[in-house]
This record gives structure tokens, sequence and C-alpha cells, in this order.
């Protein structure tokens, strides 16, 4: 029988304030090579929150059903190089290349918004579902129900959710040009934790505010912890 959606808790968070001075270092330590060929700039912060989140989880996470979904603002669909505004003779023929021709799969794999979630699973070990939004707190709150309704039909055993935000400003750049923060809550059946409801509730009231600031007011007001 499937769980009762207010049975699901939020039951660990990761705040952005505990992210590592050194993301680079952090996030590419032990992890395997075509994971960390793909790691950039902005895929730091989400990827250090969901190896915090895993390793907290323990052992007996049941990867085969474990969900993982980001959500962002960053959108590199439309990335604009450096050189895009430069009256140059060959203006136009460089940005044709960079828009049409990436120089190989990995650069074209750099670009795509579910990067992180991507090398989240090949390093954790996550089967679930899985999908990835652009957008702010009002993705972030159809993403959590998304993530409830996991959970409710017993497709998942526990869901991650990772927002990740660039700086205003730096939403379309490429990956390498600018870092990120990240926040993260783990969802599971739990009648003790705070309500993951509450969740997509307080970050539709925030229409406009992007989803670490959702999620960052979530987990102060609702989930308030010391750091690990």
């Amino acid at each position: 029988m499937a769980a009762s959606p207010d049975r699901f808790g939020v039951v660990d968070t990761f705040s952005s304030q505990e992210l590592p001075e050194d993301l680079r270092s952090h996030a590419k330590s032990g992890v395997p090579r075509k994971v960390g060929r793909l790691l950039e700039r902005a895929f730091y912060a989400p990827f250090i929150a969901a190896r915090r989140l895993h390793e907290r989880l323990g052992e007996g996470t049941d990867l085969e059903r474990f969900a993982l979904f980001t959500v962002s603002n960053w959108d590199p669909s439309i990335p604009v190089p450096d050189y895009a505004t430069e009256e140059a003779p060959d203006r136009v023929e460089r940005l044709s290349r960079f828009y049409m021709h990436p120089a190989n799969p990995t650069d074209w794999l750099r670009r795509m918004p579910n990067n992180p979630l991507c090398n989240i699973c090949i390093t954790t070990g996550y089967r679930g579902a899985t999908m990835h939004y652009t957008g702010g707190a009002e993705s972030l709150s159809l993403l959590t129900t998304v993530a409830m309704s996991t959970l409710a039909n017993g497709t998942s055993s526990g869901a991650m959710i990772i927002a990740f935000d660039l700086p205003s400003g730096n939403e379309h750049v490429l990956a390498e040009e600018s870092s990120s923060l990240a926040s993260a809550v783990v969802l599971m059946p739990s009648a003790g934790a705070p309500e993951a409801g509450a969740l997509a509730r307080s970050a539709a009231e925030l229409p406009g505010a992007t989803a670490v600031t959702a999620m960052e007011r979530f987990i102060e007001e609702h989930c308030a912890r010391e750091a690990v």
C-alpha cells in the first residue's frame, strides 16, 4: 500500500553554508576519471552537496529505488561568449562555430543542465527516478511534489532534491565560467521529520526567488541544525 503523503519528511538537509571554500578540490577528490572530466565550476557545489548527503545516508540506502532531482537557474542552452559583442571580421563565423560545432562530445556534455544529476548518479549508484528542472522557487515547489509522488506510489524509497544557482547575470554562461551555490534535502517516509509538503508550500510563496533562496529559507525555518 502506498504511503500517505503527510508522512513524508525531510530527514536530512545540506545548506549552502556547509560548502567548503575550495570547491574544486573537494568536488574532484576521489571521483572516477570520466566524472572528473565533466565537472566544471558550475557543478562543484551541487556535486559536493549530493556526496555529503549520500555519505550521511549510509550503506542501507536502496540505490535501485533512490530518486534524484535537481533544479537550477542555470540555462546553458544560450551561453554568450565574451567575444559576442566584439566588432571583428570573423565574429559571425566564430559564433557560428561556437554554437553549432562544439569541440567534442565532452564539450556537449558540459553544456547539459542535467550534468550534475548524471555525475551524481554515476558516483553514488542511484538508479531511481531522475529529473532536472530549469527555474526558480516555483520550479522547486513543483519538483518537490513530483518527488513526493514517487514516494507515494512506491516508485522511490527516498529522494534527494538539489537546488543550485549561479549568481544573477550568469544564468547563461558556460559551466567553466562561474561557480554556483547549492542546497539539498532528502525526503523519506517519516512521521518525525519536518513535513516534505512544507517545502513545496514554502517555495511556492516566493515567486521570483531562486531555488537555493527558497530551499535555504525552508532549512532555516523548519530544519535548523548544526552544520556537519
